[in-house]
């Protein structure tokens, strides 16, 4: 436990001595902010459906800027092969890679809490679809982390990994939305199986406020799953 810790706050410490951190927090606050209140007013509405509705092209956009240099980083300095020939176990520097995107996951969710206070000075704003879309937004941004990483991990080049792990993510988040799903033949088989691999359709319910197990378990299996394939991975390359 005290060498995952270690290896935690020696990645945050990293992350956020680059600038890629501020840039990632600074573009993915001004999307969904931008987006939910540039229509906001003309709704006439205090809702917040729309606002996290846009969670998930947020976090498969950005996301990448963030897993592109976990392991390309490592390459570039040199420190992999000290990694990979230490006593370090490959899970704990995947957990510990992991935890520290998910530390600045969770700085993305709480820098937008101004939203929902500004939401409610101009109506009686239901709280239970507010504390569901957050939940929902960590678990999301969490999942999505995990499948950034995993795909991140088979290339050294930064630029590579970004375009990897942003095409992934966005054609996963695609496959559910809406306006996607309405022109996939009804009660297909590929429509139903879109809809569920996709990250945006397990949203929906939990941005609603509604929190269904089976989206829980969709999120947590997601994450437990890619983050045991980045491990493995990795033990590849440390036996290669």
């Amino acid at each position: 436990m005290t060498r995952l810790l270690t290896l935690t706050f020696k990645e945050l410490r990293q992350m956020f001595l680059s600038p890629i951190a501020y840039v990632f927090l600074a573009i993915f606050v001004a999307f969904v902010n931008v987006m939910f209140f540039r229509g906001f007013f003309l709704r006439g509405q205090a809702t917040m459906a729309v606002f996290f509705a846009w969670f998930p092209i947020a976090f498969s956009l950005c996301l990448p800027a963030i897993v592109m240099r976990m392991w390309a980083e490592e390459w570039r300095q040199g420190t992999m092969e000290f990694l990979l020939t230490s006593p370090i176990e490959s899970w704990q520097i995947v957990t510990s890679k992991f935890l520290s995107g998910a530390s600045l996951v969770m700085l993305c969710v709480l820098f937008t809490l101004m939203v929902p206070y500004t939401v409610a000075q101009y109506g009686d704003l239901d709280p239970g679809p507010v504390w569901g879309g957050y939940l929902g937004a960590l678990l999301m941004g969490c999942a999505c982390l995990a499948v950034g990483m995993f795909f991140s991990a088979f290339t050294s080049d930064q630029v590579v990994s970004f375009l990897l792990s942003m095409a992934v993510l966005l054609t996963l988040v695609l496959i559910g939305m809406p306006f996607v799903q309405d022109e996939l033949e009804p009660g297909s088989t590929f429509g139903r199986l879109a809809a569920i691999i996709s990250p945006a359709t397990h949203f929906e319910s939990i941005g609603r406020g509604v929190v269904d197990i089976r989206d829980l378990y969709y999120y947590g299996g997601i994450t437990v799953f890619f983050l045991y394939l980045n491990t493995l991975v990795i033990d590849l390359r440390r036996w290669r």
